[in-house]
């Protein structure tokens, strides 16, 4: 990934350099053109030739940019977040149980203005909890132990409630688990943001809160809305979160994943052929 990153920083420094000189020279040129024709028609044309180029050149350079990294480039900025991100953060709520847990974000939601549903099922799958409010979405459930499957299984659930249930095209959502204790290869996933439509126009984030641990797992180092909610009604802390609810450690997923990217290919991600977890 780093390899392909400095290739993509370079022609994104030709671009730049293109589209700035093109910007400049051409201001230059219009404020000075009827100058320059009294001096002479030859520099005239010489100087419109060279604008004519350098517009040419910036939207090639522009378009094979765009082409060949638009897409990635997205992606590939999460990716870094969560490589970079604190392993975990530590929840400012007091209760001891998943019950007293789950119940107090119900309120704190409530009182929030979300419309308010418990124990529905969604897919086949059993919330605790759903909270809707225009464009914010918000699930909870409440789990024992949570693992990979889980994890997969309610986020199909929800992404099937948000686009097909309630017919949205934008928004952004939180799927919590509260749990006693999570499995490594459901922490693995808590970092990861699924987003839907051509410009990702819908973002569901994830988090895990361990009760027992007061360990709560989400991407945290990235300023969006899914990131204000968790701290908001899964911590209870406003952001940026506070350096005595951030862990100090690096987990080690985190190791496997930034191991995982070193094999990143933008072939094998342009074809659908590349995973990242």
């Amino acid at each position: 990934m780093r390899e392909f990153r400095k290739k993509q920083n370079r022609l994104h420094k030709i671009m730049n350099t293109l589209v700035i000189f093109t910007f400049v020279f051409i201001s230059i040129y219009i404020f000075f053109s009827p100058y320059v024709i009294k001096m002479s028609n030859t520099a005239a044309h010489v100087c419109n030739y060279i604008c004519d180029l350098s517009v040419v050149f910036s939207l090639a350079i522009t378009l094979i940019y765009y082409s060949k990294y638009g897409k990635s480039d997205t992606f590939l900025t999460y990716i870094e977040h969560e490589i970079s991100d604190a392993g975990f953060y530590i929840t400012a709520r007091k209760e001891t149980t998943a019950d007293d847990y789950t119940n107090i974000m119900y309120d704190d939601l409530k009182n929030s203005g979300f419309s308010m549903s418990r124990n529905i099922e969604i897919s086949e799958m059993m919330f605790d909890v759903r909270a809707m409010k225009k464009r914010e979405f918000f699930y909870i459930v409440n789990v024992e132990n949570a693992d990979k499957n889980d994890v997969l299984s309610y986020l199909d659930a929800v992404i099937s409630d948000i686009t097909i249930s309630n017919l949205k095209r934008r928004g952004d959502a939180v799927l919590c688990f509260i749990t006693d204790t999570a499995s490594r290869d459901a922490l693995a996933l808590s970092k990861m943001v699924t987003m839907l439509g051509k410009k990702d126009q819908i973002k569901i984030a994830l988090a895990i809160a361990e009760v027992n641990t007061k360990r709560v797992f989400f991407l945290g180092n990235m300023q969006t809305k899914c990131q204000s909610m968790i701290a908001n009604y899964v911590m209870n802390c406003e952001v940026p979160v506070k350096n005595k609810y951030i862990g100090k450690e690096k987990m080690q997923f985190q190791d496997d994943l930034e191991e995982r990217m070193k094999t990143f290919n933008l072939k094998d991600f342009n074809n659908g052929n590349f995973y990242a977890h």
